[in-house]
């Protein structure tokens, strides 16, 4: 026995036409991008501080996700950072607080860098880290590095290129995921 279903043809462009070519937040699939934001950092820091105490580098972004039970995907991309002498060790820490009067939280805490070779060592750090709110309040990043253990100074967001005209730029970028 052979049974045959058959439904009437449309046009794809006609039904996309008739949404004015957008489909609601509700009708999207689990794993669409809802909104993408970003942070920009484009000065350098020189950070003297001690072993211990935290450098706030001035790398922000901050979104309001549209449901409780989305995702948000975190991206740092490209963090130069320099050791300005030996025996020197630090991390980079992404920290999150919710709302306005929240608490700051760390997240995530890279691997410790140390210095090499030479005050020439630089080194770009990265990562990305999937994050679950859980609200619709405004929901706050930023990076926040600690030195461990040295004396060196230590340059974040590191213009390498010095006069040379060039300039760095780090960006902390949000991507709120439908489940």
């Amino acid at each position: 026995m052979t049974l045959r279903i058959s439904k009437p043809s449309f046009n794809i462009r006609e039904k996309i036409n008739e949404m004015d070519g957008r489909v609601s937040r509700e009708n999207m699939p689990s794993g669409s991008i809802i909104q993408v934001v970003q942070g920009k950092l484009t000065s350098q820091t020189e950070s003297s501080a001690g072993a211990g105490t935290p450098v706030d580098v001035g790398l922000y972004v901050s979104m309001s996700p549209h449901s409780k039970n989305s995702k948000v995907l975190v991206e740092l991309d490209s963090f130069p950072c320099r050791i300005r002498g030996g025996s020197t060790e630090f991390f980079i820490s992404l920290q999150r607080k919710i709302g306005y009067n929240g608490i700051w939280r760390t997240h995530i805490v890279t691997g410790e860098y140390t210095y090499y070779v030479s005050t020439l060592d630089e080194f770009n750090d990265g990562f990305n880290y999937l994050d679950s709110p859980g609200t619709t309040d405004e929901v706050h990043y930023r990076i926040v590095t600690q030195k461990v253990s040295g004396g060196a100074n230590i340059a974040y967001n590191h213009n390498a290129s010095g006069n040379r005209g060039a300039y760095n730029y780090a960006t902390l970028t949000l991507m709120e995921i439908k489940s």
